[in-house]
C-alpha cells in the first residue's frame, strides 16, 4: 500500500477501534517506516512493533507494525 493509504487505513481503523485495540499494518512502501512512528507520536498511540518482511514471490520488502490505540 502506496503513501498516503497506509496513514489513512490506519487512522480509519483507530476510529472504528476501541481503546487499546491493536491494529496491524501491512504496507510496501518505505515512507511507513517515518509515516506511523509519527503518527503515533501525533496521536498517542504506541508502536509496539515495526519489521521489515520479504514477500515470498517477488523478494520485495513489506513493512510490518503493530499500533495500540
Amino acid at each position: 500500500m502506496l503513501c498516503p493509504l497506509p496513514i489513512i487505513e490506519l487512522a480509519r481503523a483507530a476510529a472504528a477501534g476501541a481503546p487499546g485495540a491493536v491494529i496491524q499494518v501491512l504496507a510496501d512502501d518505505p515512507a511507513t517506516l517515518s509515516d506511523i512512528p509519527a503518527w503515533c507520536d501525533m496521536k498517542g498511540a504506541a508502536l509496539l512493533s515495526s519489521r521489515t518482511e520479504h514477500d515470498d514471490e517477488s523478494g520485495s520488502p513489506r513493512y510490518v507494525f503493530e499500533v495500540q490505540i
